[in-house]
């Protein structure tokens, strides 16, 4: 599977997802299936951040923006200062 198709399919969990925990488990495992290829996770983190950018609020109700919003908070402190991945 190309790292876009990857992405969208972690994208569409990520909207069904109904609380923080259940966010949380979908970026772990998702990053996990990736961690052998660090340079691969990185782009997967910033492609997905960037995804979750781009989706206006108008679009999502409100456990999709909260979980978005979340998943978006907790990718960024996925990677630290350095741009190593660090694991929570």
């Amino acid at each position: 599977m190309i790292l876009e198709n990857y992405i969208s399919s972690i994208f569409d969990q990520i909207s069904e997802a109904q609380d923080y925990s259940q966010v949380e488990t979908i970026i772990i495992s998702s990053v996990n299936c990736l961690k052998d290829k660090k340079y691969v996770v990185r782009d997967y983190v910033d492609e997905l951040k960037k995804k979750i950018e781009n989706l206006s609020p108008l679009n999502l109700n409100s456990t999709q923006f909260s979980c978005f919003r979340y998943a978006l908070i907790y990718l960024r402190n996925y990677v630290d200062f350095s741009g190593e991945i660090i694991k929570m």
